[in-house]
């Protein structure tokens, strides 16, 4: 399907739903004609209720005046939380194109994320469901200190960081959520802030907004990427302000 039509068809599919956050479309942003990359982007973020679907569209990276003829390569749809509504929008878009039983499926490990695909013509479309928010066993207190030491420490490496974080976040409870605020405060950390930022924490913003303002100019795929973060936060914001009654 080339741009245009894919456009047109989440335009339909997600008709009367809100668009939690700006849309991020990358042609028209000159900040990010240096990001070393084959391929454009464009996110979107669209709540109901408890839940928030977000959209991400890929394809060549050709000039701007020939994006909406361009084939998208891939066309991805995140559920989060809980939406009846915005689960039946997405499957009208992976309805768009044939079934494809397992395409994808070997490129990733037991994450716990159901995915269901489909392709119309050159287009692959994936339908990912994240797991909702369930208890899950804690920790070892001994693994869980040892890990939060790791977060603790300002001198800690970049990979270590990263591990501890992924470990921690096994855990999905509120523990884990104040160990990995508290880690922003020591430095930051963009895995901790993506987890968080999944959970739909809104105490990460603060962090998210201090790490933009932290971005390097030549430095456009960091830049991107806690845009989108910062982008995923102000959606569930905007889920959270809905579910609040009036005064």
């Amino acid at each position: 399907m080339r741009l245009s039509d894919v456009q047109a068809l989440l335009d339909t599919s997600f008709q009367g739903a809100e668009e939690g956050a700006t849309r991020m479309y990358e042609p028209e942003d000159e900040r990010f004609d240096k990001r070393l990359s084959a391929v454009w982007l464009e996110y979107r973020w669209y709540v109901h209720e408890r839940g928030l679907a977000e959209v991400f569209v890929k394809w060549k990276r050709v000039e701007r005046e020939a994006c909406a003829r361009e084939e998208v390569s891939v066309l991805r749809l995140h559920l989060l939380g809980h939406s009846a509504v915005l689960a039946e929008c997405a499957q009208r878009v992976l309805d768009a194109g044939q079934p494809a039983p397992g395409r994808l499926l070997e490129l990733f490990g037991a994450d716990g994320v159901k995915r269901e695909s489909s392709v119309a013509g050159t287009t692959g479309i994936t339908l990912e469901h994240w797991p909702h928010p369930a208890p899950q066993p804690l920790l070892p207190e001994e693994t869980f200190q040892a890990l939060s030491a790791v977060l603790a420490d300002p001198h800690a490496s970049f990979e270590e960081r990263h591990e501890a974080v992924d470990r921690l976040c096994r855990e999905r409870s509120p523990r884990v959520v104040r160990t990995l605020l508290a880690a922003l405060e020591v430095g930051p950390s963009l895995s901790a802030l993506r987890r968080l930022s999944e959970w739909g924490e809104l105490d990460a913003l603060p962090h998210l907004e201090r790490a933009l303002a932290g971005v390097a100019p030549d430095n456009p795929a960091d830049l991107w990427a806690l845009i989108a973060l910062q982008r995923r936060l102000q959606a569930w914001e905007a889920a959270t302000r809905a579910r609040q009654p009036a005064m």
